[in-house]
C-alpha cells in the first residue's frame, strides 16, 4: 500500500480475534497498524460500551437491546466464545478500557458513534456526547482522533460540544443523495466515509472536488484497495489490516 494512505483496522482484527474486544485490540500491536476503528454506544443507565450492534446477541453471550439494558446486566457477558474457545472470558469493553488501551499503545482512533434507540434515545445521546468529550480529553494529545457516525444528528451534537476533534459522516450507497454536502456541513464533517459497494471514480472525484477527504468501508481485497488508492481515496477500512500492514519483526 502507498505510504501516505491510511489503513484502518476495522473493529480490530476481526478475522483473527473477536471484534471490538481487548484481545482483538491487543493483537493489533503485533502488526504495523497505526489506525483502528471501533464503535461506542450507551446502555440504558448511561454507561458507554464498545459494541457495534444495537443488540447483544451476535457478539456476546447475552441478549437484548443495548440501549434498553442496564450495564450491570451485561458487564459480565462473554464476548469471545462465539468466535473461538480461545477467547472465552472476554468482557464487553467500556470507554474507560478503550482510553486506557489507546494511551498505552498510542494507536490512532476512529470512534464511530452508534445511533441510540428507545424512548430515551435523545437523553442518552446528550449524555453520551458529554461523557465522550471528557473521556477523549484524557487521551494523550499525540494520538489522532477521528469521530464518525451514520447518524448526522448525533454527530452534530458531538461536534457542537467538542469542535476540537475531526469528524466524518458515513453514507451507505442508497443514502448518498445529492444533498450529502448539506448533511456533512451540518455536522461539521470534513471527511466522508463511503460504502465500497458500487463506488465509482466519478463519485470520488465529485466529493474530493468539494474539498472532503474520503475513506472507504469495508475493503478486504488488495486489488480493490489498490484501485481505490489509485482513484485518490485517503484510506480504507478493512477486516484484514494484518494483511495490508504486515507483521512486526
Amino acid at each position: 500500500m502507498r505510504a501516505n494512505k491510511t489503513i484502518f483496522a476495522h473493529r480490530g482484527l476481526p478475522l483473527l480475534a473477536p471484534e471490538n474486544t481487548l484481545a482483538g485490540f491487543n493483537l493489533m500491536q503485533d502488526y504495523n497498524i497505526e489506525w483502528f476503528e471501533t464503535d461506542v454506544t450507551s446502555t440504558r443507565d448511561g454507561k458507554l460500551v464498545i459494541i457495534h450492534d444495537d443488540f447483544l446477541e451476535r457478539t456476546t453471550s447475552s441478549a437484548g437491546e443495548v440501549a434498553r439494558t442496564d450495564y450491570d446486566l451485561m458487564k459480565d457477558t462473554d464476548t469471545g466464545s462465539w468466535f473461538s474457545p480461545e477467547f472465552e472470558g472476554q468482557k464487553l469493553p467500556t470507554i474507560d478500557d478503550l482510553v486506557e488501551f489507546v494511551n498505552k499503545t498510542k494507536l490512532n482512533l476512529n470512534l464511530e458513534l452508534k445511533g441510540i434507540t428507545g424512548p430515551h434515545g435523545n437523553d442518552l445521546a446528550n449524555d453520551l456526547v458529554v461523557q465522550l468529550k471528557e473521556k477523549l480529553s484524557q487521551i494523550d494529545p499525540s494520538v489522532k482522533i477521528l469521530i464518525s457516525s451514520f447518524n448526522s444528528i448525533l454527530l452534530a451534537k458531538m461536534h457542537n460540544i467538542a469542535p476540537e476533534h475531526e469528524y466524518a459522516i458515513l453514507f451507505e450507497q442508497h443514502t448518498l443523495y445529492p444533498d450529502w454536502q448539506l448533511i456533512a456541513d451540518a455536522c461539521g464533517a470534513t471527511t466522508v466515509h463511503l460504502e465500497n459497494d458500487r463506488l465509482t471514480r466519478e463519485m470520488i472525484d465529485e466529493i474530493q472536488k468539494r474539498g472532503y477527504k474520503i475513506n472507504v468501508w469495508t475493503v478486504n481485497e488488495a486489488d480493490r484497495a489498490n484501485e481505490l488508492f489509485n482513484w485518490g481515496v485517503d484510506g480504507i477500512f478493512t477486516d484484514r489490516a494484518d494483511y495490508f500492514t504486515g507483521k512486526r519483526k
